[in-house]
């Protein structure tokens, strides 16, 4: 019985990261696999999801729309010497201004090779509340960020997803 239990678990496992997609920017030098069931959003939708200021050039998110992950690369250099007070500014500039911010980790994770501020917290939206999970830097001479994030009805279902796919995550 429990060697059947274990193939099922195993074939399962196998089955969903055959379909996890891979996704580039950069010219194919930053990759990750996202979940199953994420697509690319249009820019068109990114415009309306993300109406403030400056709009992540890239996002991807499931079929409900419920939860999306945004990477992007943008302008400033990040030095790996600056890690450590990024992740600090985050957050002072989160609890600032954005609403029901509620901070659930605050630390320097090793990803790729290389340190990232990784800050974890809850936000609100419009009609939710949001599970963020986001992960800055430097790359390149610019910033590379992603944010998995989903509503907390939807957090559950796709955290280990998520955790997976912040493994996958490769610089070249």
């Amino acid at each position: 019985m429990h060697k059947t239990i274990t193939t099922i678990l195993f074939s399962l496992l196998f089955i969903t990261s055959l379909h996890a997609k891979k996704f580039s920017i950069s010219d194919g030098d930053v990759t990750f696999k996202a979940p199953a069931g994420f697509d690319m959003m249009d820019e068109e939708l990114i415009h309306i999801k993300y109406p403030k200021g400056n709009p992540p050039s890239t996002a991807l998110m499931n079929e409900s729309s419920e939860s999306s992950i945004i990477f992007d690369l943008r302008g400033k250099e990040l030095p790996q010497s600056d890690i450590e007070k990024t992740r600090m500014a985050y957050e002072s500039t989160y609890k600032k201004l954005v609403g029901g911010f509620e901070l659930k980790v605050n630390k320097t994770a090793k990803i790729a090779g290389q340190k990232w501020a990784q800050l974890e917290f809850i936000s609100n939206t419009v009609d939710s509340k949001v599970y963020n999970i986001l992960l800055v830097t430097g790359y390149k001479k610019q910033m590379l960020i992603f944010n998995f994030n989903a509503t907390l009805k939807e957090f559950e279902k796709y955290k280990s997803s998520f955790k997976k796919s912040i493994k996958s995550i490769k610089l070249k």
